[in-house]
């Protein structure tokens, strides 16, 4: 991946053998590395900077890893915290991020997502969906979202190396548009996840039924760990498909998440659906149908990265200071917040 720190060659996990299982779970941190339950700034204390910026940690990245999973096989990059320039993974437990793509994105277009939240102390899985048919056979999002959990049993199964290096109990779940609905689900499905984030969700179904569900309204009122949604409005209405209609986009998906602790909106102004890719030129067809905003990418990006990362640090690791960076001003220039949940 273009921009990392290091990598290994393809599907090399670093010492991670991904086949076997019955890591030591138990391992503590060498001296003077924070433990999982503290990525970088521990609860209570300053934090350790604006979380937009790149975090005090160098990124180790393995790519074109193959992930069995119920609905084939998912290829991911995994992105971990290193503490030797990106060498290697660094020693200790850290909190897991599985990260999903929106409809036919690659997951190349989250790259610098994969590698921020790394470098913040964050072990991140980067997927690409398994039996995307595409258009004419797209994916049933009720697998997918299983899929999620079959990527969280596998990364706490493997063995010399990754499973040591996770934090089991601190696993959230990101995506962006269809991966937003995925990340959301899959945190309803599985109660191994304790947070979730999505980027301008889409809880929309296939144009061909595949028997997909429908999550908001219908399934948030199971959803009970912290959520976080962002969001756009230029592509709530139209063109002939907008891609983020109104009755599907993140305010449902905020509005009707009455049982989760806290639940957060961040609505950006003048932002579009496809401001979450790292790379709108290359996108091709799938940018093209989308409306574009007079918001910067990068500022969009910018917020997002901001706003992921200290509500992960704040909801799921219960880290301290980090509040102040989900709300105005220093959440950013063009960005409203509610807090909620926004439930009678």
């Amino acid at each position: 991946m273009a921009g990392c720190d290091a990598s290994d060659p393809p599907g090399d996990l670093g010492g991670v053998d991904a086949s076997a299982g019955g890591a030591d779970r138990d391992a503590s941190p060498p001296d003077g590395r924070p433990d999982a339950g503290a990525p970088v700034a521990d609860a209570g204390r300053t934090p350790a900077g604006d979380p937009a910026d790149p975090g005090a940690y160098a990124v180790h990245v393995a790519d074109d890893v193959a992930i069995p999973v119920g609905g084939g096989t998912a290829t991911a990059t995994i992105c971990s915290p290193s503490d030797d320039g990106g060498g290697h993974p660094a020693a200790g437990r850290f909190p897991l991020v599985i990260l999903s793509p929106g409809f036919q994105l690659p997951r190349d277009q989250y790259a610098s997502a994969c590698r921020h939240l790394a470098s913040w102390g964050f072990v991140v899985v980067l997927q690409d969906y398994a039996g995307d048919g595409g258009i004419l056979s797209p994916p049933n999002h009720q697998q997918l979202a299983e899929d999620v959990g079959d990527v969280i049993d596998w990364v706490l199964d493997a063995s010399d190396g990754l499973a040591a290096r996770v934090d089991a109990a601190h696993i959230a779940t990101v995506g962006h548009s269809l991966g937003g609905k995925v990340s959301i689900l899959a945190a309803i499905l599985d109660d191994r996840v304790g947070a979730t984030v999505g980027w301008d969700p889409v809880d929309a179904t296939p144009p061909i039924d595949n028997g997909s569900p429908s999550v908001t309204p219908e399934r948030m009122d199971e959803l009970t760990v912290p959520i976080a949604v962002l969001g756009e409005t230029l592509d709530a209405t139209g063109g002939f498909s907008p891609c983020a209609p109104a009755e599907d986009n993140y305010v449902q998906y905020f509005e009707h998440a009455c049982a989760a602790p806290v639940a957060l909106e961040i609505t950006i102004d003048g932002a579009d659906h496809m401001d979450w890719v790292d790379d709108r030129a290359g996108c091709g067809f799938t940018c093209s149908v989308c409306r574009t905003g007079t918001a910067d990418d990068a500022h969009t990006r910018a917020i997002t990265r901001r706003a992921t990362t200290a509500f992960l640090l704040a909801h799921l690791m219960g880290a301290g200071g980090y509040e102040s960076f989900l709300a105005p001003p220093q959440l950013g220039e063009g960005a409203s917040v509610r807090a909620g949940p926004a439930c009678p």
